[in-house]
């Protein structure tokens, strides 16, 4: 009997792996509704591994900022891990209730060259709201995402990034003086100020196809926009228990929108 209820776990779970094949033992047990032991026991007994794409390492090159880095906008809703033991460090998970968007870029090694995908991500629901990939990691590039995220989604009120000169161009401070959005900067040497940025970065590049599967900058393009479509409707964030754009229309329909316009890259530009 518990062989047959194995068989059948088994089966259950490659199905679910054949369509999110970057899965592990937590996705799993939201999908299936079963314990982390559970799924943790059927995937070994299914034989079931997840390659990791191995990591690509390059030298950034600097450019001067166009203007000051301004402070961390988002250290207001840090709190401390363990308020009796303030040596722990402190937590960022309040940062989803701050009304902000981070963002950041990555390489992506592909044709024998790099390339530059710039991302805008929704603190609160995890969604990519806009992208952009290029060929040099400019101003231009990061703005271009932006306007992106800009043109579908009510502008945040804080927009974070490193200190990167690619986000502190005067073209960023205009737009967002213009949208009275304050923008905000992670402290030198703090990454992990914006970590929700390097965690959707990993995710995306593990679930990508493998790149030298690809012909051309056109299929890399594609498979960048099927990727990150993916990531937001259809794989389960494990800290939401659903997709983001799941996540995003059940706060949609608890809770009116705020009246801030919409805004259209044409009007932004």
């Amino acid at each position: 009997m518990l062989a047959r209820r194995d068989e059948q776990a088994i089966a259950e779970l490659k199905a679910v792996h054949k369509e999110h094949p970057r899965y592990g033992v937590k996705r799993f047990c939201d999908e299936l509704l079963w314990s982390a032991n559970k799924a943790r026991r059927i995937r070994t007994l299914a034989g079931i591994t997840i390659a990791r794409p191995s990591k690509q390492r390059r030298t950034n090159s600097k450019t001067k900022a166009e203007v000051a880095a301004p402070p961390n906008a988002l250290k207001a809703y840090a709190k401390p891990k363990d308020a009796k033991r303030p040596q722990d460090g402190m937590s960022y998970a309040e940062m989803v209730e701050s009304g902000g968007w981070v963002q950041d870029f990555t390489y992506i090694w592909f044709d024998r060259c790099w390339h530059y995908l710039a991302a805008v991500v929704d603190l609160r629901t995890r969604q990519i709201l806009g992208w952009k990939l290029g060929l040099n990691h400019s101003s231009d590039l990061t703005y271009a995402a932006l306007l992106d995220a800009l043109s579908k989604h009510i502008p945040p009120t804080i927009l974070h990034s490193d200190q990167g000169s690619e986000y502190l161009s005067h073209k960023h401070e205009l737009l967002c003086d213009r949208l009275e959005i304050t923008l905000s900067c992670s402290d030198k040497a703090s990454p992990w100020q914006n970590g929700f940025m390097e965690r959707v970065f990993g995710t995306l590049k593990e679930e990508m196809l493998p790149l030298n599967q690809l012909k051309n900058l056109g299929e890399l393009h594609e498979t960048i926009a099927l990727t990150i479509h993916y990531y937001n409707t259809r794989r389960i964030h494990t800290a939401l228990h659903m997709s983001p754009a799941a996540y995003a229309a059940s706060l949609t329909t608890a809770t009116p929108l705020k009246s801030r316009d919409k805004v259209s890259a044409e009007k932004v530009a």
